[in-house]
C-alpha cells in the first residue's frame, strides 16, 4: 500500500481543480503516487510542461511543493500563486500599500545566521542577511534579529503597517505576551517590539519548507548568513 495516498489524493484533487481554473490542464492517476509523494502532470494551452511533485509530511500534516521539472518561469509563477492560495499564503497586493516581510534564522556548524526579505505585492523591496556573534539561542536568535531589522527598516522608511511571516512561534508569542521571554535575546526582542508603537504588525505563521517561495528565500538568506 502506498503510504499517505489518501491524504495526497484529497489534497491533489483540490489543487488540480485550482490549477485547471487558472488556465492549466492538470491531472494525475493511480500511477502518480509514491510513498508520501504525488506527481501531477501539467500542460498549458500549447505544450506539456512536465510534472510537479507534492510531498506529504505526516508528522506535521503538511504538504510541500516541488516545481523543478517545470522550466517555463511564467507557468511556475502561476503554479506558485495557486499553491499560496490553496494554503492560505496569499500576500497583499502591491496596490494595498501593505508590506510583507519574511524572516528566518539558521544555525550551521556553530554559527547563527539571519535572513529577511521584504515585498510589496510580488515586488522585492529589500533583503538582509548576516551572522550573529551570539550563538546561545542557535537559529532562534537569528529569527528574532530578523524581525528587529524589519522594524528598524520600517522606522527609517516611515512604514506604519507590515505583515511579518515567520515559522518560529516565539516570533509572535514573545511579542504578544503569550510566552514570557527568559533568555536575554528574547527579552531584548520583546523590549524592541514594545517600543515600536507606531508600527501596526500583522503576524502570520508559515511552516518552513512547505513551498512558499518567499519564505524559502528568507531561509536561503539565513543559511547564507550563517556561512559567512
Amino acid at each position: 500500500m502506498t503510504l499517505c495516498k489518501k491524504e495526497l489524493e484529497q489534497f491533489g484533487i483540490k489543487f488540480v481543480t485550482l490549477l485547471n481554473n487558472n488556465g492549466f490542464v492538470a491531472n494525475f492517476d493511480d500511477s502518480s503516487f509514491r510513498d508520501y509523494l504525488l506527481q501531477i502532470s501539467v500542460k498549458n494551452k500549447l505544450i506539456k510542461l512536465g510534472k510537479i511533485g507534492i510531498y506529504y509530511k505526516p508528522s506535521k500534516k503538511s504538504y510541500s511543493l516541488v516545481t523543478t521539472n517545470i522550466k517555463d518561469k511564467a507557468s511556475v509563477d502561476i503554479i506558485n500563486k495557486c499553491w499560496d492560495e490553496i494554503n492560505g499564503f496569499q500576500t497583499f497586493s502591491e496596490t494595498s500599500g501593505i508590506f510583507e516581510a519574511f524572516v528566518d534564522g539558521s544555525y550551521i556548524d556553530g554559527k547563527t545566521g539571519y535572513g529577511t526579505v521584504v515585498f510589496l505585492g510580488d515586488k522585492k523591496v529589500t533583503e538582509f542577511s548576516g551572522r550573529l556573534d551570539d550563538t546561545s539561542t542557535r537559529q532562534f536568535g537569528g529569527e528574532l534579529y530578523s524581525v528587529i531589522l524589519v522594524l528598524k527598516w520600517c522606522e527609517l522608511n516611515n512604514i506604519n503597517k507590515i505583515r511579518i511571516n515567520y515559522d518560529y512561534l516565539g516570533i509572535e508569542y514573545f511579542a504578544t505576551g503569550k510566552w514570557q521571554p527568559k533568555s536575554i535575546p528574547a527579552q531584548e526582542y520583546k523590549t524592541i517590539i514594545d517600543s515600536c508603537k507606531n508600527i501596526n504588525i500583522i503576524w502570520r505563521k508559515i511552516d518552513s519548507h512547505t513551498g512558499n517561495k518567499k519564505n524559502d528565500l528568507a531561509d536561503k538568506l539565513a543559511k547564507a548568513g550563517a556561512n559567512l
